[in-house]
């Protein structure tokens, strides 16, 4: 017998594009189930069968697969529901904007990992007609629905513990298909920032607040968008539609959402670079807006610049320098700064690629390796401790295998639950057109 893996349990935000079996289906809107007093579209079944598709990259080759992979996907939607509905009926589940957000960026993250580069993932974005504020709007609402219901869910289960005996029994009945715990590394890291010299960032403001002048002076907001705007916005000249306050970095809402309709905003500048923003309409909640962006682009000159300080604390910490004070001095990375860079522990066959290969043989804590170049910077790495691959004892892995047999005694009862939702919900499917 083997461990069961309740998939709907983790059932997180996935994302985006198809494989060629579901590129090649066009999609027809129309009720799929019905769970309570809300619907399964085939859209939303479609759109979900592709992103877990490319979470985990797997891709259906022939009609029976496909349909065995759209049942098991509606199955776990048809949960999730249930367990959305139970959610939002319990006043003392609260989500925070802020968690939202901090959750959303790293979904994002570690789907952009499943591609060789982030060069890569923004390509595909871009094949499907997206731009990664798309990506991040379109799905910040599934993102909230996942926190409700790890929420509720936790709420339930927080008290859940299991006895000795238990993990005893568990760890006999399992331990066979209980796979070995993998090689892994605990890492810690200094992120340098490539940041643009001062004369560029000057620049490029002066240019923003000069277009922001031949607008007031009559210029065409729209055209002045896509002469000098960056990204894909500047062909619609600036449009943005209507969006939402929590749409949008913090300090564009601040901005935009202080306008009235036709006003036309102050030079702002958010991680993306130097806006001027427009606001043509609203719509309850929503404005309808327009901006310029100008990228501010770091030079090679800067590039360089970062790689000469990286090889400099490298060359330092070598030779003895303490590496946790260097990193909350240098280091850009807010999360870890304060810890000195401790990143934790990863199994290596699930670290990025970037880091992949610089940390394939690396056995010897305290050695310091870099620099290594991702989406977010440039990283030097510290070897802190590392774990061979292993199978698991009951003698030396007893919290290892009891945090296990909680998580089967776990998935037991919300099985048991789901069973009892179901039983008092209003549940139909159907997937046949």
């Amino acid at each position: 017998m083997k461990v069961r893996i309740r998939t709907w349990m983790l059932f997180g935000l996935a994302l985006l594009m198809a494989g060629q079996a579901f590129g090649q289906r066009e999609t027809i809107d129309r009720i799929v189930a019905v769970v309570g007093d809300q619907v399964v579209l085939a859209s939303e079944l479609s759109s979900q069968i592709q992103l877990v598709a490319l979470q985990t990259r797997r891709n259906p080759r022939t009609e029976a697969e496909l349909l065995r992979f759209q049942e098991e996907i509606l199955d776990q939607m048809i949960s999730d529901q249930l367990f959305l509905l139970a959610a939002r009926e319990d006043t003392l589940i609260v989500v925070r904007t802020e968690e939202i957000d901090r959750a959303l960026e790293e979904q994002v993250a570690r789907i952009s990992g499943n591609f060789d580069s982030y060069d890569q993932f923004m390509e595909a974005l871009a094949a499907e007609g997206l731009t990664l504020r798309d990506l991040k709007k379109k799905y910040r609402s599934d993102v909230e629905n996942q926190l409700l219901k790890q929420r509720f869910i936790q709420s339930k289960l927080y008290t859940v513990s299991v006895s000795k005996k238990e993990v005893e029994e568990f760890f006999n009945l399992f331990q066979d298909s209980i796979p070995a715990q993998p090689e892994a590394v605990q890492l810690a890291h200094i992120l340098l920032g490539v940041e643009p010299a001062s004369h560029v960032e000057d620049s490029v403001k002066q240019l923003a607040t000069e277009l922001r002048q031949r607008i007031l002076d009559g210029a065409d907001f729209a055209v002045i968008s896509s002469q000098y705007s960056s990204g894909a916005s500047g062909a619609a000249g600036g449009e943005l539609g209507y969006v939402a306050r929590e749409d949008v970095v913090p300090e564009f809402a601040r901005a935009a959402f202080n306008l009235s309709v036709g006003d036309i905003s102050g030079v702002i500048r958010t991680q993306f670079g130097y806006h001027v923003i427009k606001c043509e309409g609203k719509r309850d909640a929503k404005l309808r807006l327009r901006h310029i962006l100008l990228a501010v682009p770091p030079s090679p000159e800067d590039t360089v610049r970062a790689y000469q300080l990286a090889d400099s604390l490298l060359n330092a910490a070598n030779d003895g320098e303490d590496f946790p004070m260097m990193a909350k001095t240098y280091s850009v990375d807010n999360d870890t700064r304060a810890t000195g860079g401790e990143l934790g522990w990863f199994a290596t066959q699930q670290l990025p690629p970037e880091f992949t290969e610089a940390v394939t043989g690396w056995t010897q804590p305290g050695e310091i390796r870099g620099p290594i170049t991702t989406l977010y910077g440039i990283h030097l790495v510290k070897l802190l401790e590392y774990q061979p691959e292993k199978k698991y004892t009951l003698e030396n892995d007893f919290d290892r295998i009891k945090d296990l047999a909680r998580q089967d005694k776990t998935g037991q009862m919300l099985d048991d639950w789901i069973e009892e939702l179901k039983e008092k919900t209003y549940i139909k499917k159907n997937l046949q057109p």
